[in-house]
């Protein structure tokens, strides 16, 4: 793939020469190699947060190979798994989706150590140029990127003030980070005003309809903990909300704000701060959002009390609040008006002025409000693809049309209710009534002995491929169940493939249950696999401490004894046999197990497979296995 550098100096395009890009104004040549530029005006002196990690990291993949590197190096370093594993569900670069525009050629990502952003964006944009000031994280990228096949992305190591790109070249810039550090992404000894240059350089190489994206934390937020959250290279800032946006609008662009929950770097949440609807709307759902994150689980009392202020405070001091109190803002800068982007095309399309954005799972979710700050429905674009689509169709979920859009656009209603409490027996046996009268609804034909074959090879020939070592008693497991489905006519139904609380919603109004999230459906399936889930998840394999959780439950010590034997009763009811509980949750925790590596391996196979010390299926294994 072809990629364009211009010289840093007097901006005339570079002529490669071998292996080098040679000015025939200045005379000066700069090394390519591996699809990365060193343009030597570069200030060594910059100081890399994390330069013992990077290099911890690139030694790792020296001595050991890429694949056994990187997982020597998590095993040691578990907090930085999320840059190496599952990016389609990765969620670092989802702010771009407030600024992107229907145009998907260029991209220039400043500083991401691990690489992953750069990866993540190479999806999305058909070049994507990264810049790096740290030679540990440019070693480690080009072996990262040649190893994932990543031919679009070109890494440059230079001067920010002295960019090596043509006027308005990009059509997206993702910049989190440099408000707060100029004074290490710049030679700025002598120049007081590198912020502004810096800017001013960045809106050069932007093109008309493009979008410049700054991410800043706001040191004085409120710090909220998340597994996912990606800081651990956050910059502390020294600067209120205003202080960036003046910033900003002092540079000539037209600016556009958002807060973003928990950070920018996993934006679960964000919205524009100046948008009175969107913002109500924030506030107004703000506990069942946060019941999102946490899985269907109520906060402490605390908790609760301060969600219930929060959603009847007054606009004026929403706005404040979420000025002082976020934990981080993102900035959208533009040339011109914000009539070229994504989000304000589908606001267009859509007829919704006011809308709310969430991070799913390999989707970006926009929630169209009315005037009232009501959703009334979602549009959905998958995080990956390099084409936006010329309209948004329709989508209604009605059996057996269930199965979502192969469109990367789609609408629907949107689905009211919050997360089911896992805590809570009605919500809980609502959820369980939902999933019988689904299947009485659907029933298909009797699994015969191919249907059971399939299913027992898949699960042997994962084992095998994955190298467990408990494979003899698996193997035994699989020939038990065999017999035991053989005893019985059961007849097969649609599967979800993922039912559990976060994806079943409870519409506290009607007391209705709503399911979400059917990318893992199947038309065809083993009816005990939704149940098994299920019952896995209620039992404590979602908990804080899963083993003990589930080992409690499973051993009938626990506060649940009475409510799991109820949900057991209903089940063997609706089958009309007594179901071998532990057997069937073997089997199906073997088969997620096998399915969750092959995500991994399609995700990132170059990896080792996860240490079998690590995985909370084969923990929950153990326990059955030890269970008679």
């Amino acid at each position: 793939m072809n990629f364009q550098y211009n010289c840093p100096e007097c901006k005339d395009e570079l002529l490669k020469v071998e292996n080098k890009l040679y000015c025939n104004n200045c005379h000066n040549d700069y090394v390519q190699e591996n699809n990365c530029v060193d343009f030597k005006n570069y200030d060594s002196r910059y100081n890399v947060k994390n330069e013992m990690i990077m290099k911890e990291l690139l030694l790792d993949v020296e001595q050991n190979g890429y694949k056994e590197g990187i997982r020597k190096f998590l095993v040691a370093n578990n907090k930085f798994k999320s840059y190496f594993s599952n990016l389609e569900y990765d969620k670092s670069i989802d702010v771009i989706f407030h600024g992107i525009g229907k145009n998907c050629l260029r991209c220039l990502n400043i500083k991401n150590e691990f690489g992953n952003k750069a990866e993540i964006l190479s999806n999305i944009f058909k070049q994507v140029y990264t810049i790096e000031f740290d030679d540990y994280s440019i070693e480690f990228q080009k072996k990262r990127f040649d190893e994932g096949k990543c031919s679009n992305i070109s890494i440059a190591k230079c001067d920010l003030l002295k960019l090596p790109f043509p006027d308005g070249y990009f059509d997206l810039i993702l910049c989190n980070d440099i408000l707060d550090n100029i004074s290490n992404n710049a030679i700025t000894s002598d120049k007081p005003d590198s912020q502004k240059q810096i800017i001013t350089e960045l809106k050069r190489v932007v093109n008309e309809k493009g979008c410049i994206i700054f991410g800043v934390d706001n040191d004085r937020g409120l710090k909220i903990k998340w597994k996912e959250s990606g800081n651990n290279l956050r910059v502390n800032s020294s600067r209120k909300f205003s202080e960036y946006l003046m910033i900003l609008q002092n540079s000539g662009m037209s600016v556009k704000s958002y807060w973003a929950l928990p950070t920018y770097n996993t934006p679960y949440y964000s919205g524009e701060i100046f948008d009175k609807i969107s913002l109500k709307a924030f506030f107004r759902n703000i506990s069942i959002f946060i019941s999102t994150l946490r899985g269907g689980k109520k906060g402490t009392k605390k908790m609760e009390m301060m969600l219930y202020l929060l959603k009847n405070m007054n606009y004026y001091l929403m706005k404040k609040g979420i000025q002082i109190f976020a934990p981080s803002f993102v900035f959208c800068c533009r040339k011109g008006d914000n009539s070229g982007s994504l989000e304000n095309w589908i606001k267009k399309e859509t007829g919704y002025k006011n809308i709310l954005r969430m991070s799913r799972h390999e989707k970006i979710l926009f929630m169209l409000l009315n005037v009232n700050g009501i959703i009334e429905k979602s549009v959905y674009i998958r995080r990956f693809g390099y084409e936006i689509p010329s309209d948004i169709k329709f989508f209604e979920r009605n059996y057996p049309n269930i199965k979502e859009p192969e469109e990367r656009m789609w609408i629907v209603n949107w689905l009211n209710g919050r997360p089911v409490n896992p805590n809570n027996k009605n919500e809980i046996f609502a959820t369980l009534n939902w999933l019988i009268e689904f299947q009485k609804k659907n029933k298909l034909e009797k699994m015969n002995k191919d249907n059971i074959q399939a299913e027992i090879m898949f699960i042997k020939n994962g084992l095998e491929y994955f190298q467990y070592t408990n494979v003899n008693e698996y193997f035994d497991w699989l020939k038990e169940y065999v017999q035991y489905i053989e005893n019985y006519q059961i007849r097969m139904t649609p599967v979800h493939g993922d039912f559990w609380f976060p994806n079943v919603l409870y519409d506290t109004k009607t007391k209705k249950i709503n399911v979400i999230d059917w990318e893992t459906f199947s038309e065809k399936g083993n009816p005990f696999e939704d149940f098994m889930w299920f019952l896995c998840n209620l039992m404590g394999m979602s908990s804080k401490d899963p083993v003990l959780k589930f080992k409690e439950n499973l051993e009938g010590n626990s506060k649940m004894n009475k409510i799991l034997d109820e949900i057991k009763n209903q089940i063997n009811l609706h089958f009309g046999f007594k179901l071998n509980y532990t057997l069937l949750m073997r089997i199906n925790l073997l088969k997620w197990m096998i399915i969750q590596e092959q995500i991994r391996e399609k995700s990132l196979g170059r990896l080792e497979k996860i240490d079998e010390c690590e995985s909370i299926h084969l923990k929950i294994l153990n326990v059955l296995s030890e269970h008679k």
